[in-house]
């Protein structure tokens, strides 16, 4: 049986942006899908958006109320879901109009627990899956977008908890790690499309944070931490540059209070 899938999204102020998300579901080929929000009470219109299309889209359900941080938001959405299996979509991303019954097709009959798509990102595509260099880091294993370029299935969230407050970046990163280092889930790497993800979210602008939450990541699921550390010091002095521009950054806007 072709299995449903749950589209999850958490927005925040993304009146100006989550328009052409929803255009990009609305015009999906297959229509068996539902689109599950969790609005963390936006104060640009964003709910009366969304309450506007839910009266005429049975598809899309939301809520708009507190919630602690991305993350949180995504359990929560996920836990209101029906679908056997679910995509993350960002308010800003969008899905090519056959992603979801491509999506759809693969998990029912390869009986995958995880797809992974390719996707837009900037002026390249990315995706595929190469489990022999998660030593190296998560994103030589995971090179798509966790955000539309991942489909899960819900149940493994029952098996394996939900996407953990430790890590506010790369929740996502940890919890694809932790279902690799099980042994018990099956990955599928797709050559589909499956949209676009847009650059410019928190990953992009908090360089320090993102290394040492990957790093962390790193220590929690591999197995030689003097290993992991040497390549966690070799990062910073790659990124530095980008680190120092936004510690300069930082100190800037503290001595402007």
């Amino acid at each position: 049986m072709k299995p449903r899938i749950s589209v999850i999204t958490a927005s925040l102020n993304a009146a100006d942006r989550i328009g052409d998300l929803y255009d990009s579901l609305a015009g999906q080929t297959d229509p068996d899908f539902e689109w599950v929000i969790a609005d963390a009470l936006s104060s640009d219109g964003t709910a009366d958006m969304l309450a506007t299309w839910a009266a005429h889209c049975p598809w899309l359900k939301f809520v708009s109320e507190p919630d602690g941080g991305i993350y949180q938001a995504i359990n929560k959405a996920i836990a209101r879901a029906a679908g056997d299996y679910y995509v993350v979509a960002g308010a800003d991303d969008r899905f090519e109009k056959e992603a979801l019954a491509n999506y759809a097709a693969l998990a029912g009959r390869e009986r995958a627990d995880v797809v992974f798509a390719r996707v837009h990102r900037g002026d390249q595509i990315i995706g595929g899956f190469q489990p022999r260099k998660a030593w190296i880091g998560p994103s030589r294993v995971f090179p798509s977008s966790h955000s539309v370029g991942t489909l899960f299935r819900r149940d493994l969230h029952r098996r394996f908890g939900w996407y953990s407050s430790r890590f506010p970046l790369l929740a996502d990163v940890y919890f694809l790690k932790t279902l690799l280092r099980s042994g018990g889930v099956r990955f599928l790497a797709a050559d589909f499309i499956a949209g676009t993800f847009a650059e410019g979210g928190a990953t992009t602008v908090n360089q320090l944070q993102l290394l040492t939450e990957n790093w962390q990541v790193q220590m929690l699921t591999e197995p030689y931490p003097m290993l992991q550390t040497a390549l966690f010091l070799g990062k910073i002095l790659t990124r530095f540059p980008a680190v120092s521009a936004e510690l300069r950054a930082h100190r800037k806007r503290l001595a402007g209070r």
